[in-house]
Parts: C-alpha cells; structure tokens; sequence
C-alpha cells in the first residue's frame, strides 16, 4: 500500500523503535518527519540517513496497567516512570479532546538500526557473557522490534484503531526466556537459574490479542531470541 504525500511526523526518532518505525514508513511511501534530541550528534541522526528513502536534510489486555505501587516498593523506576507518562497523556487527551491511540510494547529486542543498545538488548547480551542477576517473579513480554513499529503503523492506518494496545508476541516468566536463550545457543555461559528465585513458569498467550484481531502475525520468541544473537555477533558484541 502507498502512501505517497502524506506526511507524519515521528518522535524519538533515533531510538530502536523509532528507526525500525522510520524504516517502514519509508517503505511505504510515507513523507517522514523525525525529531531528535540533537541534530548535530551523529549518533542521533546517522543511521537514519542511512535509510533507504532518507533525505539528510529532512531530520530535524489494555485495560490492565503496572502497579504503580509495586514499582515503587521494588524499585522499578523505568516502568514506573512509563506507566505515569501515559496516565499524564490520557488526561492531556481528555482535556483537549484528543485523538490518542496507545501502542504498549514490552521487552524489545531483534536488530537494532541505531548504533547503540537499548536495554533489552543489553540484557540478553549480559546472559550470553554469563551474567548470573536473577530477579524474582518477573515476567517479560517479549517482542520483535519490527512488529512494534508495524503495530504503530496498523493503528495509525486504521480508523477504528482506539484505546490501548499491549504489543507482546507472548508473557512468559523470565526464567523461560533465559532457558530457551541457553536452549537455542548451547555454545554460550548462559546461567541456570535457581529455583528458588524463579518459582514456576507462567507463558500467557494472546496478550496483543487487539493487535493480532488487526492482523498483525507476531514473530515468536525463538526467532526474536536468534535475530538478537545474530544481531550481536554481526556487530562484535559476541565471537
């Protein structure tokens, strides 16, 4: 489908996401404005010129929320500070009676098109390195950086799209994901983790269900896991 002529504009545009967003965009004949903390920081704008169809001198269930209480007694401030933006935008919305759809990704990881890592990546490079952090009843929903900006796009083209949609290829105990990383990639020091730290194992299915009834096909998470690792020997990270 082309989109030749309309404009939209993308912000935090050098992020993961947002470069994976750009990306698509372009290919789909969309006309892409991004903004960026600084123009004259290469490491912001680069890889976006870098893009095929780029012009360098155009840079310039959802009804469920994180505990905000919980956050704060465990000190997860990253998911805390999240979870208050997006209460503060719904209010905004109210107020001005704005048009807002939420896309809600979870642990996102696959090629990067920036020349950093964004946390997640970080994460499962530090247990290929044999990194032995355990965390206690956490679950992840991981997710393909392309199918967070695909989930972008579908709610933006379509005019139904309203509310809150959660962007998960699945939720699973974080003590699954480090299994099955150590199950793909044998030849790593992928850490086994005790027992008494990871009490069970919980997988839901059909988290993103908004996002999958719109057609969005979720690329598993073995194949999430495979991109990430490739992805980090292709760029040194790993021999």
């Amino acid at each position: 489908m082309s989109h030749g002529g309309e404009t939209v504009c993308v912000t935090g545009g050098s992020g993961c996401i947002g470069s994976w967003l750009i990306s698509l965009l372009l290919d789909r004949g969309y006309t892409v404005h991004a903004t960026v903390k600084d123009l004259n920081d290469e490491k912001e704008t680069k890889h976006l010129q870098a893009l095929k169809g780029a012009e360098a001198d155009v840079l310039k269930r959802e009804d469920c929320w994180t505990d905000v209480e919980y956050c704060k007694q465990n000190g997860f401030w990253y998911p805390l500070s999240k979870t208050l933006a997006e209460k503060a935008a719904w209010e905004f919305a109210k107020e001005k009676g704005l048009d807002v759809v939420v896309v809600n990704p979870g642990t996102v990881m696959g090629p990067a098109i920036p020349p950093t890592l964004n946390a997640s990546m970080l994460m499962i490079l530090r247990l290929l390195q044999g990194c032995t952090e355990t965390y206690e009843n956490f679950f992840m929903g991981s997710v393909h950086f392309k199918d967070v900006a695909l989930a972008h796009i579908m709610v933006y083209e379509n005019p139904s799209a309203a509310g809150r949609h959660l962007c998960v290829e699945a939720i699973s105990h974080y003590g699954d994901f480090v299994a099955k990383v150590a199950e793909l990639y044998p030849e790593y020091n992928v850490p086994s983790l005790p027992r008494d730290t990871q009490p069970g194992l919980l997988r839901g299915k059909n988290g993103a269900k908004k996002l999958m009834d719109m057609g969005l096909e979720f690329i598993p998470m073995d194949q999430i896991i495979k991109d990430s690792v490739e992805y980090l020997k292709e760029r040194g990270y790993l021999s």
